[in-house]
């Protein structure tokens, strides 16, 4: 039966290399995110001033001004990534694989899972929301720009843990066609009004 399916596949065209998807988003500040963000430039701002006051009050060497630009540079070089987050995901041989990166520069995966093992994916919106919102589901992970956007979609799977875990991305048409490909029988699609 599998090897029936593989073989249409092939007659088709399809395969795991035509059902490549690589997309990403970038956070938008929203939230606790913006929060900080903003906390974070009150913190540099924070430090030029205490930087100005030790230097020009107490000592008065207007000359350690001139370090003042390069020495905040180099803390927001170090330090803005972590408020700078973009996230990424990938289907590739039948896996979808998270990845949330900070600025561009540091990366951590948030999940790697198989397409198959996917009991429902859907968007999250109309009569698919409350599935993702059920009290069943122990872990939740996203991967979106924003909550409101409206090509958010979800999936749900259970982890390596045993947790009944919900993934939320952005779905694009070419996502939605590889998810199909993998796992034809849980890919939802949009609900017209």
């Amino acid at each position: 039966m599998q090897t029936e399916k593989y073989r249409k596949a092939a007659d088709a065209g399809d395969n795991e290399f035509s059902n490549f998807v690589n997309y990403g988003v970038k956070k938008k500040p929203e939230g606790k995110y913006k929060l900080h963000r903003i906390l974070m430039v009150c913190g540099y701002i924070l430090f030029c001033i205490i930087y100005l006051i030790v230097f020009l009050v107490p000592v008065k060497l207007a000359m350690m001004i001139t370090f003042l630009p390069v020495l905040t540079w180099i803390l927001v070089y170090f330090t803005w990534y972590w408020v700078n987050i973009y996230y990424e995901y990938m289907i590739i041989g039948g896996s979808l694989r998270l990845l949330e990166i900070f600025g561009m520069r540091r990366m951590r995966v948030m999940c790697e899972f198989k397409i198959s093992s996917l009991t429902i994916a859907a968007p999250y919106a109309g009569e698919y929301r409350k599935e993702a919102d059920s009290a069943e589901i122990t872990r939740r992970i996203y991967g979106v720009s924003s909550m409101k956007n409206p090509d958010v979609y979800f999936g749900i799977y259970t982890d390596s843990d045993g947790e009944l875990t919900a993934v939320f991305f952005e779905a694009t048409e070419k996502t939605l066609k590889a998810m199909r490909y993998y796992n034809p029988n849980v890919v939802m699609s949009k609900t017209r009004l």
